[in-house]
């Protein structure tokens, strides 16, 4: 009877924290063995310097004497007084208030796209290499898989985030741009756009796992919303408050939970070939 009651304990299922601890620990390590993933980071880096490089570059088609291009709407790349407007300005990006203007795209926020597609690479792969069907043979509780991608994501978010000011500050001591900027703001400024990174890491972790091996479909549709949703990224801005880090934490916290629950819903109901 006691080496029956030993042989239980032995096969007991693991307890959710043991599962998650786990799955991040796999995820983790193979996210420091992709390529891939230091590639990102290397191209946050280097991002900056290539907007200044283009401040003020006239982006407009060349003039002719079509009706079309007379009605084209003219686009230039922003100029830059200040460093710190490579993050982000005093009062938003321009696609707040306009969307198609995709010169105001020019700041930190297009990492959130490049996380998505970070994730969107991650995922295929699993699916692609037969690693899903491996994972949930051992780990059957598809959440476990949800909550370690998006810590992926979010975490490689924020290391896109900390490379590209890196980067930034190197663009701007070459090219001699100004560095006056309240300390405070930028530092929240910074903490809410990595807390943002929950909310668009699990949205893009549901477009990923609902296209499951389709790389392609996925970055699509990771460019689309993520543009889509491209304008939420500005509110925090270099006059940033706590109170804009307590939104952004809100925000970040409900939509992972959301678009996690989604990504849960697509694994739990599609199947995994």
């Amino acid at each position: 009877m006691g080496n029956t009651m030993a042989r239980m304990e032995n096969f007991k299922s693991p307890s959710f924290s043991n599962r998650v601890k786990s799955m991040l620990k796999l995820d983790f390590y193979r996210l420091f063995h992709t390529p891939v993933f230091f590639i990102m980071l290397i191209i946050a880096a280097i991002i900056p310097a290539m907007v200044l490089s283009l401040a003020g570059a006239d982006m407009s088609p060349p003039p002719s004497n079509s009706s079309y291009t007379a009605n084209t709407p003219q686009m230039s790349m922003p100029e830059f007084d200040n460093t710190w407007q490579l993050i982000e300005s005093t009062g938003g990006s321009a696609v707040a208030d306009n969307p198609l203007d995709f010169a105001g795209f020019a700041n930190i926020n297009m990492l959130f796209i490049f996380a998505g597609l970070l994730m969107a690479i991650f995922v295929a792969h699993d699916y692609s290499s037969g690693f899903v069907k491996n994972i949930f043979a051992v780990h059957s509780k598809k959440l476990d898989y949800v909550i370690s991608k998006s810590a992926i994501g979010l975490f490689s978010g924020a290391g896109m985030i900390v490379t590209y000011v890196f980067g930034t500050v190197i663009a701007g001591l070459l090219t001699g741009k100004a560095f006056d900027v309240n300390v405070g703001g930028l530092i929240l400024c910074l903490m809410a756009k990595a807390l943002l990174m929950g909310v668009f890491c699990s949205l893009f972790l549901s477009i990923a796992v609902f296209f499951r091996d389709k790389l392609w479909l996925t970055i699509c549709f990771t460019f689309l919303l993520g543009m889509m949703f491209y304008p939420a990224a500005s509110v925090a801005t270099l006059n940033s408050t706590v109170i804009t880090v307590l939104i952004s934490l809100v925000a970040g916290t409900v939509g992972a939970v959301a678009f996690g629950a989604v990504s849960n819903l697509f694994l739990r109901k599609r199947d995994l070939a």
